[in-house]
């Protein structure tokens, strides 16, 4: 197994976009984390994940690898909006 994989990750709405190297023993909801605190989204929503090239939302507690994030993947970072 690699020590890292390369992958892009950014908003769904396409505002933002960061391509990085990450250990794939990291969690999703590591990422996730990350990229809240790194792009200053706001503290009061949930955020989930969704793997492009498949199409499957990522479960926040499964590592990259465990996952199936392959080399130059693209992850999506989207609100979990909640319906009132």
């Amino acid at each position: 197994m690699s020590d890292s994989v390369s992958l892009v990750v950014r908003m769904a709405d396409g505002t933002r976009k960061a391509a990085i190297s990450l250990p794939p023993t990291l969690t999703v909801g590591q990422v996730l984390q990350s990229a809240q605190q790194r792009w200053n989204l706001p503290s009061n929503a949930d955020y989930a994940a969704r793997l492009e090239r498949t199409g499957e939302q990522l479960d926040s507690s499964a590592t990259l690898s465990s996952v199936g994030i392959e080399s130059d993947d693209v992850v999506e970072v989207y609100p979990i909006l909640e319906a009132g």
